[in-house]
């Protein structure tokens, strides 16, 4: 195939997976005419280079179990990539397993970044909720992990709190 869209189609798959939309778009930067874009784009789709479902998913997993993103942000981070909206929607319906990782990486992320004793003033807590509604989980399961680490906390700073005896003196 003598087409120099798909030559650099080529190129750009050898350093990472694209969506679709992000090829033509790269293409079409390059100054590529939109006929040949088009034939390249359909001649990877047939090689099986291009996949948008396949790739949609992995995104959709790894981001989440890397970045804590969940359900929402994978959605609008696909769309904005330029996959189709019942790709998009599918593949951001993360697996049970995929969803409690994504949300104990947010948690971690979000705990790391919050100020000492967070979790015993309300506007702690509710700043870390929004900042896990912000990376794209539902308001509801927010609140209940947040309400969850923040009880676990202050569960553990009760049993340092309550150890009796002068910590000068050794038993």
């Amino acid at each position: 195939m003598d087409n120099p869209a798909y030559d650099k189609a080529l190129k750009l798959l050898g350093r990472r997976d694209h969506f679709r939309a992000e090829l033509a778009k790269k293409l079409r930067d390059k100054g590529f005419e939109d006929d040949d874009i088009e034939q390249a784009l359909e001649r990877l789709v047939e090689l099986d280079l291009v996949d948008d479902r396949r790739l949609a998913g992995r995104f959709a997993e790894l981001r989440a179990v890397d970045r804590g993103w969940g359900p929402r942000r994978v959605e609008i981070e696909l769309r904005r990539r330029g996959v189709e909206r019942h790709l998009a929607e599918r593949a951001s319906r993360l697996e049970d397993e995929i969803l409690d990782r994504a949300l104990e990486t947010a948690l971690r992320r979000v705990a790391a970044r919050a100020r000492e004793g967070w979790w015993r003033l309300p506007e702690g807590r509710v700043r870390l909720i929004k900042s896990l509604i912000g990376r794209g989980f539902a308001t509801d399961v927010a609140s209940a992990a947040i309400t969850q680490l923040a009880a676990d906390k202050g569960s553990s700073d009760h049993e340092i709190d309550d150890q009796s005896g002068d910590p000068g003196r050794l038993s």
